[in-house]
């Protein structure tokens, strides 16, 4: 990148100090994903931000991921990257945002945890004394036994 183009860099760090007002912490994270499209684009030889369309981003996105990325740091650095060009946009500096269309890699579903059947029963495993304490655990069991999710547990309408 040429100079004239890594001055809008310190430019935008100001913009999210002040017109932003993100803390220290957050602008340099930004700028930290922003280095790294600068590096970047310095090994794909584009010296200028309107030189980079979509396919340079979806492609600095992949090597990113297959760099050793998470999909979910792969979105942080994309997003830093969209803000980034959309201030450029709003500078006149580039005409149309290309990062708007580029989607970072699906994140993976984690399952919930479950609890076993010892746990459970070590749980239910008391005498109730007040009808609190037995309106408690009607729930508890209901809700091991029927599989029924928090919100819909509490959703139940009794008449």
């Amino acid at each position: 990148m040429t100079p004239e183009a890594l001055a809008w860099i310190e430019r935008f760090g100001a913009h999210l100090g002040s017109e932003r007002r993100l803390s220290p912490h957050t602008r340099s994270n930004y700028l930290r994903e922003i280095d790294a499209l600068v590096s970047w684009c310095d090994t794909q030889r584009l010296t200028a931000w309107a030189q980079i369309d979509a396919q340079h981003l979806r492609s600095f996105a992949a090597r990113s991921h297959a760099g050793g990325l998470a999909p979910r740091s792969v979105q942080r650095r994309l997003s830093a990257v969209r803000s980034f060009l959309r201030w450029l946009q709003r500078e006149k500096v580039i005409s149309g945002n290309p990062a708007v269309d580029v989607r970072a890699p699906k994140t993976r579903r984690r399952l919930p945890v479950t609890v076993d059947a010892d746990q459970i029963a070590r749980l239910l495993d008391f005498q109730p004394q007040a009808p609190l304490e037995q309106r408690d655990l009607a729930l508890m069991e209901l809700l091991y036994s029927s599989g029924l999710r928090l919100a819909e547990l509490v959703g139940l309408d009794l008449p």
